[in-house]
């Protein structure tokens, strides 16, 4: 847990390091939807406490979107951006992969950024308080569990960076990411009612989401890097927001 928090989020959160070497991430992936939990809290605390002093949706929404990217550092979205640049990048897998590398954001990115917090933003604003605790859980453990499915199902684009040293997880441990995410999908469908469509078509689509980043990045990039993993977290998780957005409208 300690260490899929010390990856994936911005809290200071130490862990051992392992005789020998440091950990990898790929021994973290069943921790991953828990790692989603305490950032959906941070979000959800904060869409509770804006609608306690009274504020409206649209500001809970923009709060609790701006908690969980703080809690994260940022990460994912930094994916999100470098994703979207290597896919626009002219040239060949080289200079892709050169461009995701770039500090600089490009167009491809902004705009990319723009549409995810709003697409965020815009599915939390017309949701209660408990809804939009059930819809943040629920979407924040599903991507990370689709994030360890695509480490499981692809490959390192690189030799180095984030991607390579994450390792490969194990089936077992990919497994119980996602029963744990579906823990947490039970749990949110208790809080609100989205029924069983959304029990049924939230873990697919984010899932689907992921698979088609992966699927993409291993035509444009030959596999997944660190920037790959974090769209597809952000993409799945975005999915997920909008689907129980309009189930629960």
């Amino acid at each position: 847990m300690a260490l899929a928090l010390a990856w994936l989020t911005r809290l200071p959160v130490r862990f051992p390091a392992r005789g020998g070497g440091e950990r990898t991430l790929a021994e973290a992936v069943w921790a991953f939807p828990l790692a989603g939990v305490v950032v959906a809290a941070a979000g959800a605390a904060a869409f509770v406490v804006a609608h306690c002093f009274g504020g409206p949706g649209l500001l809970a929404a923009v709060l609790a979107v701006a908690a969980m990217v703080v809690v994260t550092g940022a990460l994912h979205e930094d994916g999100v951006a470098d994703f979207f640049d290597g896919l626009g990048a002219r040239g060949g897998r080289t200079a892709r992969l050169a461009a995701m590398r770039d500090s600089h954001v490009g167009v491809y990115g902004v705009i990319a950024l723009i549409l995810l917090l709003a697409a965020r933003v815009a599915a939390l604003s017309g949701l209660s308080g408990g809804e939009a605790l059930a819809a943040l859980l629920a979407a924040a453990t599903l991507s990370r569990a689709a994030m360890a499915w695509l480490m499981l199902t692809g490959a390192p684009a690189r030799t180095d960076g984030a991607g390579r040293a994450a390792g490969e997880p194990g089936e077992g441990a990919v497994a119980a990411a996602g029963g744990l995410a579906l823990l947490a999908l039970v749990a949110a469908a208790v809080v609100a009612p989205f029924g069983i469509a959304g029990l049924v078509l939230a873990p697919v689509l984010a899932l689907t989401v992921a698979e088609a980043v992966g699927r993409r990045a291993a035509r444009r990039f030959g596999g997944y890097t660190g920037d790959v993993l974090g769209a597809a977290c952000v993409l799945s998780e975005t999915a997920v927001l909008i689907l129980l957005a309009l189930l629960l409208a």
